[in-house]
């Protein structure tokens, strides 16, 4: 079983996750090899998932209006993925958000992420018009849930 819990933005598990993130969206979307990501908001939330030692998995919870927060940078190792830690860390950022003040919660998947979209689909997140700055992206498939 995983625990997931807050980490700072510069803990080098969390670092190092985000950078296999990066590597693998590059490959599943055909992107230029030195894609990186924006960086988020200084108010932004992290959290980790470990299993034992080991980092497992990961996400961020970024401010972007008066209580709307995004739900960014999810990722799971492949060889953790199945084993409910991304729900995990779905519910857990929830969590975060509500305890900050966030009355909605919404986040940007990809077309290309068939799982990541089932994944929020049974978490109760219902599809919304992609909301800047994905809008245009024909690639890109926008989430939000209410929080209660």
């Amino acid at each position: 079983m995983a625990t997931v819990a807050e980490c700072p933005a510069d803990d080098g598990f969390l670092l190092a996750l985000m950078t296999a993130m990066t590597a693998e969206l590059v490959v599943v979307y055909d992107l230029p090899p030195d894609t990186r990501p924006r960086p988020l908001a200084p108010a932004s939330r992290y959290l980790l998932a470990r299993e034992g030692s080991r980092a497992i998995g990961c996400c961020a919870v970024e401010p972007v209006g008066p209580g709307v927060y995004e739900l960014k940078r999810m990722f799971v190792a492949p060889d953790a993925r199945g084993t409910g830690v991304s729900a995990e860390l779905v519910a857990e950022s929830e969590r975060l958000a509500r305890g900050i003040g966030g009355v909605r919660l919404r986040l940007e998947t990809g077309v290309r992420q068939p799982a990541a979209m089932r994944l929020y689909e049974r978490a109760g997140y219902r599809r919304v018009p992609n909301f800047p700055p994905y809008e245009a992206d024909p690639d890109s498939v926008c989430y939000e849930k209410v929080l209660g």
